[in-house]
């Protein structure tokens, strides 16, 4: 007698489980997309901060001097009689695209942050599927937050520098196009969560 794939079940403790039953209980009662799409949202919420908040988006040397440029310092190190000395001061006009970069950065890490939250309150409300709709739509505005922030920086970047032969991207500016794409694959983790709790509540009725 031939069995299908969806009529395989296994037996635990005297009870009759089915795969899916299984695949859930062994990763702690959530689904294991769950656990990746969450630890990839905080990830990327973490390196967004630090991307956003460090004034480290270009990198300028010459004659063994260095120059950082971020969104709210500029930075310059260099020696004096062998001691190494960093000195920061903050920028002092702003201009209209560095508001609106500053603005969509600041956004997509609040927008990061709620959806965090709501994907923890996923554990305590596993029967509101919307809490995690929420946490996966979110994810997605601060993605999107994220590409206009490092685009108009990055169209922006020769208007910065004179000299692009010895000005560089740097780090921070590297970290929140990480932040964009660890925080879109965690979307989709999400997604698949979703799709398969569904699944699963309609076949077996919980």
């Amino acid at each position: 007698m031939a069995f299908k794939r969806s009529d395989l079940k296994q037996t635990i403790q005297g009870k009759l489980y089915t795969s899916e039953d299984c695949y859930i209980m062994a990763c702690g009662g959530n689904s294991c997309f769950y656990g990746f799409g969450l630890s990839l949202l905080i990830l990327g919420f973490v390196i967004d901060v630090i991307g956003v908040a460090s004034p480290y988006w270009i990198l300028g040397e010459a004659g063994g001097e260095k120059a950082y440029v971020g969104l709210w310092q500029i930075c310059s190190s260099g020696s004096i009689d062998t001691h190494s000395v960093t000195e920061c001061i903050d920028v002092a006009e702003v201009p209209d695209w560095l508001k609106a970069v500053r603005g969509f950065g600041i956004l997509g890490i609040i927008l990061l942050l709620i959806a965090v939250l709501c994907a923890f309150f996923r554990i305590c409300l596993k029967e509101r599927a919307w809490v995690l709709v929420l946490a996966i739509v979110l994810s997605f505005m601060a993605a999107i937050c994220n590409v206009i922030s490092v685009s108009v920086f990055g169209e922006k970047f020769h208007e910065i520098v004179k000299d692009s032969s010895i000005f560089t991207f740097h780090f921070a500016f590297v970290f929140c196009i990480l932040s964009t794409i660890i925080t879109g694959i965690a979307g989709i983790f999400l997604i698949v969560e979703v799709a398969k709790r569904s699944s699963y509540t309609s076949i077996n009725g919980r």
